[in-house]
C-alpha cells in the first residue's frame, strides 16, 4: 500500500471509528470505545496457535507498535485523532472464523491473555 492509499484508508477509518466501528488498515485493526481510548490490533503470522511462543508474540507486538508509529508519521490526521486518547496495543490470532487475543500492552503494562509455551 502506497502512502496516498494509506492516507485514504486512514481517513475512512476515522469516519467509522468515530461511530464506534472497527476498521482494518493494512495489517492492523483500529477501534475505539470512546474519546479516551484507541485500540491497535496486530495479527500473528503464525497459522497455528501451538506455534506461537512468548518470544515470537513479543516480537510481533513490537512490530505492531512500530507499524502503527509509521502510520501516525505518514498521516497527520491519524496523529491528531489519537491525541488525548490512551493507545492500547493488542496481538491477536485469527483462526478464520474469529480471533483470540494473545497479549496486550496498556499503559506500558504487558498482559498475557492466552497461555503460550516457550519451550521451542
Amino acid at each position: 500500500m502506497d502512502e496516498q492509499e494509506l492516507k485514504h484508508r486512514i481517513k475512512n477509518a476515522i469516519v467509522l471509528l468515530t461511530d464506534g466501528h472497527p476498521f482494518r488498515v493494512g495489517d492492523l485493526t483500529f477501534s475505539c470505545r470512546d474519546n479516551n481510548q484507541f485500540s491497535v490490533t496486530g495479527w500473528t503470522i503464525k497459522n497455528d496457535l501451538k506455534n506461537i511462543s512468548k518470544t515470537t508474540a513479543l516480537n510481533e507486538l513490537t512490530e505492531t507498535k512500530e507499524l502503527f508509529n509509521k502510520m501516525t508519521i505518514a498521516s497527520q490526521e491519524l496523529a491528531d485523532f489519537i491525541i488525548g486518547r490512551q493507545v492500547e496495543y493488542h496481538l491477536g490470532y485469527d483462526y478464520g472464523m474469529g480471533g483470540v487475543e494473545i497479549c496486550n500492552e496498556i499503559n506500558g503494562q504487558l498482559k498475557w491473555t492466552t497461555e503460550l509455551n516457550d519451550n521451542f
